[in-house]
């Protein structure tokens, strides 16, 4: 094949790895991540989603400036350019007051609500807000001098983590990982680069060919797959990556050509480690895939422009993805390079919270990000669709307004045998016979947020009903629900001006409750129950009644002397 040939084939490849790169392209919005972890905020149902607007440029004009470049140094034209900042796509705002999310809730969409955002760069200091790193080092005996290259890529990872972030280094040969760390912490930075000084050399060769494909799909199901084990870091982050560096050469193997590799990269779209396993969150995972191509040859001449288009397909510019040669001996100064180019995408995307009020009954969840009146028009984002995102949807609290109800509640306290109202966002369609309340006795403390077992939640409802310190709902619509109160004094807790009443909201059909922890416990101002106005008028009368008959009885027995 002339070298010729290979440009431009490779020329076609790279048009097709940014295809959504057209003159004109609208921008569009990346859901990356939704995680439901961070579920509750003074008392609200918290969505937590990272999600990013870009918008892409014709490739063609970015390489441009190489029209008149040939031979051996197009390449690295070609290189030059896809690392000039800002060269292949352009962060853009994100529009909160033209942005919807939305939710299906039973067959309809169901609106949440904007509640901040904030620029991944400047939200580090976050709980989650990170990467988890999986840096892939073709240590085969085929990458000869090239693996320094790799190793100083590698090393450019390492030295860039943010103290949220995980990484997990492998190396691999023609046959299998030679060697893992498994998934180490910011802290742990020391043990990574001493693993990466001490394996300094490839391995022997196995023979000509390799499952390269297969290599690379096996290493990104272990590694991903193990986040969150046991005997990994119990925390996650939020956002993850993967750095492939290798030659491409998966020779003798018909699944490492541009085609599987193209499957691979919607693989990574989707998001699932393993893809069978349905029930798995959907994490979206950008790869960075670097080429490092061998010295020319006679052998090297016939599988080049298989190996450039399997590495460019591994990439996924759409959400995050990166493709780029290195050159021979330029791997300190390209790592170097690359790093910032992928640490600027990422530190584009926006971190945003939203309270969501209601959610689909199963542990399926439909979302769809959508705009209007955006110019441009920002194209929307609706692959996230009936996935797991990893939350019990039973443990997804009742989004009450809690000022608006302790608000009420020290205008008009309430008392045993009284009523009261809780106002909120609630998905019960007005149905009062879904809502109840029960009350915790004075002297008992709320469960933790930790226990969310069935069972423990019956039990502690069937012991409180037993109590009677159940509320039953007098009328209800989607934003209030008016509840009577116990007539029984142990629902006041404490004295006083301080005296209250711990109250939880619970929808029986979908099985949710409000917040039930100590601290955002719904807590409302109360009083002991009142003098009844109609006991006290009823024993007035009596009174009256009585003095009247008194003196009637003294005024005749006073007439009966006299005669």
């Amino acid at each position: 094949m002339s070298r010729r040939v290979f440009l431009c084939s490779l020329m076609a490849v790279l048009s097709l790895w940014l295809l959504a790169g057209d003159a004109g392209a609208a921008p569009e919005a990346h859901i990356l991540r939704i995680d439901p972890r961070t579920g509750l905020k003074d008392g609200k149902p918290v969505l937590t989603t990272v999600i990013e607007v870009v918008q892409f440029k014709r490739l063609s004009d970015a390489l441009q400036p190489c029209a008149g470049v040939t031979g051996a140094g197009t390449l690295a034209c070609w290189s030059e350019q896809l690392e000039k900042p800002g060269a292949l796509w352009d962060p853009f705002p994100f529009p909160e007051a033209n942005a919807h999310l939305l939710v299906k809730v039973q067959g309809e969409d169901q609106l949440t609500r904007f509640v901040d955002k904030t620029q991944w760069g400047k939200a580090q200091g976050q709980p989650n807000v990170g990467t988890a790193w999986l840096v892939a080092v073709d240590a085969a005996s085929s990458m000869g001098p090239r693996f320094a290259d790799a190793r100083a890529m590698a090393h450019e990872v390492i030295e860039d983590m943010q103290p949220n972030d995980l990484l997990d280094l492998m190396f691999f040969d023609d046959v299998q990982v030679v060697r893992d760390t498994k998934w180490k912490t910011f802290k742990e930075r020391a043990a990574l680069a001493n693993v990466l000084n001490d394996f300094r050399a490839t391995s022997p060769s196995h023979g000509r060919d390799r499952a390269l494909f297969s290599e690379i799909k096996n290493m990104t199901r272990d590694a991903f797959g193990s986040l969150g084990n046991s005997d990994q870091p119990d925390t996650v982050p939020l956002h993850q990556a993967m750095v492939v560096v290798s030659n491409g050469a998966g020779r003798g193997d018909p699944e490492s050509a541009s085609p599987s590799a193209d499957v691979f990269h919607q693989y990574l779209d989707r998001g699932r480690f393993p893809d069978d396993n349905t029930s798995l969150p959907k994490t979206p995972l950008p790869v960075i895939s670097i080429w490092l191509p061998n010295a020319s040859s006679l052998v090297e001449s016939v599988y080049r422009n298989n190996e450039a288009q399997f590495m460019q397909a591994l990439a996924n510019p759409e959400i995050g993805g990166f493709f780029d040669i290195m050159q021979a001996g330029d791997g300190d100064k390209k790592a170097e390079t690359i790093m910032g180019l992928v640490r600027a995408r990422f530190n584009a995307m926006w971190l945003i919270h939203w309270t969501m009020s209601c959610v689909n009954s199963s542990v399926e969840q439909t979302f769809n990000l959508v705009f209007e009146n955006t110019h441009p028009v920002i194209a929307p984002d609706g692959t996230f669709k009936e996935v797991p995102i990893g939350m019990d949807p039973t443990a997804w609290p009742l989004d009450v307004d809690f000022d608006k109800t302790v608000k009420a509640a020290q205008s008009s306290p309430l008392y045993p045998g009284g009523q009261f109202t809780v106002y909120g966002d609630f998905c019960w369609a007005g149905d009062k016979q879904r809502a109840e309340s029960y009350f915790i006795p004075a002297g008992t403390k709320p469960v933790s947020t930790s226990s969310r077992d069935p069972e423990m939640a019956k039990k502690a409802m069937q012991q409180l009903q037993a109590e009677h310190m159940l509320g039953t709902a007098t009328a209800a619509g989607d934003g209030y629900v008016t509840f009577s109160v116990p007539d029984d004094d142990k629902i006041l807790d404490g004295t006083g001006d301080n005296m209250v009443a711990h109250v939880v909201v619970y929808d029986n059909k979908a099985h949710r409750a409000s917040a039930i922890d100590e601290k955002t416990v719904l807590s409302l101002k109360a009083t002991k129950k009142p003098f009844s106005l109609v006991l006290i008028g009823g024993v007035a009368g009596l009174i009256v009644v009585i003095g009247l008959l008194v003196m009637v009885l003294l005024r005749g027995g006073g007439g009966g002397r006299k005669r």
